[in-house]
């Protein structure tokens, strides 16, 4: 357990809650603006290469909104086929508790991450802060983890349906182009995308998980949605969170009692790291400390 003089005076940590709920807050408002749409996620997720996928609008766009939202510098570090990692140097969070040592405590970015993965890219998951400035490390490190399925809904479209279907009946790639209608160069990005997968084998033959996901998988006649990519929209999302943000700060000043500091005893001030886990929110947590104080 933390000592409470790890977060310095309660003035301090109240200030602390306040820049909290204004992330909070930001993250709720950018969240709610940024859906992506399946094409977009598709060109990401399909790139072999850190590079490669740092370099797709969906992941530039990420970079800026993190940035605007208040967090840090998102960089990432690693693309795996259902586990991405990425990397905040300057993180606010961990700077928020730059008294505290020893712990991970960036859980407000983990929960940004979890929430851009699940309701933007439709992609559930668990996401976990695997390296923090805080325990030592030179950068806060998050590693996303993604449900398979959601995964293959994403990356499989319906040309790369029709290639399983068509290798499932005749066994080979020789008349593939032809059939499906694709320039070699695109089947051959397909075909090397379905192995990186597990759909095909070396031998570009389908795997078990390709024919289960062909049975019972998205059908090729399902309708995937086309709208315009939020980064379209940018200046938009930039005056929501604004907004939200000045609206979190009134929150703060309304419901600050003053004096803040005076007459505080050590044993009343709030043990931030461990409210927070038994918070639903930092409006919550705010709400507690405000109540603290008043007791």
């Amino acid at each position: 357990m933390e000592d409470a003089n790890d977060f310095g005076s309660f003035a301090e940590a109240i200030n602390t809650l306040g820049t909290l709920n204004k992330l909070e807050s930001a993250i709720t408002s950018a969240i709610n603006s940024s859906k992506v749409p399946p094409k977009e996620i598709r060109k990401f997720m399909k790139c072999s290469s850190v590079e490669e996928a740092s370099n797709t609008p969906l992941f530039q766009f990420m970079e800026i909104l993190f940035k605007k939202i208040g967090l840090g510098t998102l960089k990432l570090s690693q693309n795996d086929i259902f586990n991405y990692v990425f990397t905040v140097p300057d993180s606010t969070v961990s700077r928020l508790y730059s008294n505290v040592k020893n712990k991970k405590v960036c859980y407000t970015l983990s929960e940004a991450l979890q929430q851009f993965f699940e309701k933007d890219l439709g992609i559930p998951g668990n996401v976990e802060e695997i390296k923090c400035v805080n325990h030592g490390s030179d950068v806060c490190e998050f590693s996303v983890t993604m449900q398979p399925l959601a995964v293959y809904h994403h990356v499989l479209d319906t040309d790369d349906r029709d290639i399983i279907g068509h290798l499932i009946e005749s066994q080979n790639t020789r008349s593939l182009a032809d059939d499906i209608g694709l320039h070699e160069e695109e089947l051959k990005f397909r075909i090397e995308s379905l192995r990186r997968y597990h759909i095909l084998n070396d031998e570009n033959e389908v795997t078990e998980i390709g024919e289960t996901y062909f049975k019972y998988g998205r059908k090729s006649t399902d309708i995937e949605e086309d709208f315009p990519p939020p980064w379209k929209d940018m200046a938009e999302i930039s005056m929501a969170i604004s907004a939200s943000t000045s609206f979190a700060e009134a929150f703060l000043e309304t419901n600050r009692k003053e004096p803040v500091v005076e007459d505080v005893k050590d044993d009343a001030i709030v043990n931030l790291t461990e409210e927070a886990e038994k918070s639903t929110s930092f409006a919550e947590l705010l709400s507690k400390s405000i109540k603290k104080e008043e007791n």
